[in-house]
């Protein structure tokens, strides 16, 4: 039903108004943080996912390191001996079915020389991309015997070659004692739990 309010009250006027909440101010601080939340785990996100493709790319350094030194002694130029490398990549691609960081930038770098960039220039955007100071240091040396011809670019790069499978060495090493001091702690707090399972039976078997 309807509910009519009265005008007066004993011959009083009387006036009516409805009070409203409004809301809006909580709604919209609400929508915002929200919006904050989402912004801050999308870049979460977009970071690790950064952080993880130069994981891989660091792990594979060696690698890329060992096919220039393998190809580059067989007579390739260093355009013949990176061009082979993707084309490798790109023939087991499909079958592989896994996008290797590193390779893609090879490729790219393969592409950018095709178009008519110079290999100077591709080889220095193909270190920027990468943002690693390995491949940094990788583009320098092929930049600098595109430039001045160094002809001492094999050796360099073979010594570059064993620093870089040391260096990997070492990081795997320091990997794998971190992980086991992580893993003393549970191990240590495991090992109490289980003296403990085994001495309250005894001490209440005694009387204690």
């Amino acid at each position: 039903g309807v509910w009519m309010l009265p005008s007066d009250f004993q011959g009083i006027p009387l006036h009516w108004k409805q009070k409203v909440r409004d809301r809006s101010f909580v709604i919209w601080g609400g929508v915002l943080a929200i919006s904050v939340l989402i912004f801050f785990m999308a870049d979460k996100d977009l970071h690790d996912d950064l952080q993880k493709k130069r994981r891989i790319m660091k792990r594979a350094y060696p690698d890329v390191l060992h096919k220039l030194v393998l190809y580059l002694g067989a007579g390739l130029t260093v355009r013949g001996a990176l061009q082979r490398m993707a084309g490798e990549y790109e023939e087991g691609k499909e079958h592989r079915k896994k996008i290797l960081p590193i390779y893609e930038e090879i490729l790219f770098t393969c592409r950018e020389i095709q178009t008519g960039v110079s290999e100077a220039v591709a080889y220095e955007h193909f270190g920027k991309r990468t943002g690693i100071q390995e491949y940094m240091r990788l583009s320098t040396l092929l930049m600098q015997n595109i430039k001045k011809g160094n002809s001492t670019l094999l050796q360099r790069l073979k010594e570059e070659a064993d620093r870089a499978y040391i260096e990997q060495l070492q990081n795997g090493r320091r990997l794998g004692e971190e992980a086991s001091t992580k893993l003393l702690l549970p191990m240590v707090m495991l090992l109490l739990v289980v003296m403990l399972m085994i001495m309250l039976p005894a001490f209440s078997s005694v009387g204690f």
